[in-house]
């Protein structure tokens, strides 16, 4: 699984699991462009990280498309659609890598079920185990860092080791229409990253109702109670639709990720979204932890070759 889908899964669990009363259907898409500095003048010069990441996001999206495919290859997007019925929702995704792939959230069992309908597997998810997932994540990347030269060490742990600030949003006055919702312009800075949120009034109450089942998760899933504040939070009142951010990361490069909420719906979901396959029709269980395992020995196999 590519970092940028763990990022949706967990994402999707604590942005969109909303509690709401009437039921939604909402489709999203999310993708990665890789910086391509030959983008940037020769004579251009950035004054700091901050610089840089506006210089990139102020380029038309089609332009960091077309470079970033010349020098990288082919830019996937991921779709997922949504589902939300009272305290219980899913997301199905689609993807090249995995195929078909759907959350399931049962809310009255404290469990999350990942399916992956190509391989006829599911997977079930526990606090317990999102607990020593975390943990083992932890572990993983303090083993990548110790592979990496002493500079970079030592600027992750300079950015690990700093006080984290409450993160200021500047309303820019730009208004441009977004998926068919017309959106005003944020923008939010720091030291580790720039973001552009393209934001609509909420006249379906989802704004309001985020933070109740954000906490609701939280009781169920302590481990995914962060501080951290996201783009609902920046944008409070609102409907995030369209999140731009430019990130540098020692590791992985300049890349600018964009999610974007395309439709959103006020029907009735089919209940069928909410219901697991039958192991009688070939599907097997096991846990998420599980999954992780043969994650890592697969990632473990790849180094030794």
């Amino acid at each position: 699984m590519s970092k940028l889908k763990m990022i949706l899964l967990m994402g999707f669990v604590c942005v969109f699991g909303i509690k709401l009363q009437a039921q939604y259907i909402i489709e999203q898409i999310a993708y990665e462009i890789p910086i391509n500095y030959e983008l940037v003048p020769a004579d251009k010069e950035f004054e700091d990280a901050a610089d840089e990441a506006r210089f990139f996001l102020q380029l038309p999206e089609s332009k960091l498309k077309d470079a970033a495919q010349k020098e990288y290859g082919d830019i996937e997007i991921i779709k997922s659609t949504i589902y939300i019925d009272g305290d219980n929702f899913a997301v199905e995704s689609l993807s090249k890598e995995d195929g078909r792939t759907t959350v399931i959230l049962n809310h009255n069992k404290g469990l999350i079920y990942y399916v992956l309908w190509s391989q006829k597997k599911i997977y079930e998810m526990s606090a317990e185990d999102m607990a020593e997932i975390q943990k083992g994540a932890g572990a993983a990347m303090q083993k990548m860092m110790a592979h990496l030269p002493p500079e970079m060490q030592e600027q992750a742990k300079m950015e690990e080791g700093q006080p984290q600030t409450a993160k200021q949003i500047t309303a820019t006055g730009r208004e441009m229409v977004k998926y068919g919702q017309r959106c005003s312009e944020y923008l939010l800075e720091d030291e580790q990253e720039l973001l552009v949120i393209w934001a609509a009034d909420d006249s379906m109450g989802l704004a309001k109702k985020a933070k109740s089942m954000s906490e609701k998760m939280a009781e169920i899933f302590p481990s995914m109670d962060e501080e951290e504040q996201d783009e609902w939070d920046f944008v409070a009142g609102k409907i995030p639709v369209e999140v731009r951010t430019f990130r540098l990361d020692a590791m992985d490069g300049a890349q600018m990720e964009i999610q974007a909420i395309t439709r959103i719906n006020q029907v009735n979901p089919p209940v069928e979204k909410f219901i697991l396959p039958a192991e009688a029709v070939g599907f097997e269980r096991s846990s998420f932890k599980d999954m992780m395992t043969q994650m890592q020995q697969m990632m473990q196999g790849m180094e030794e070759d």
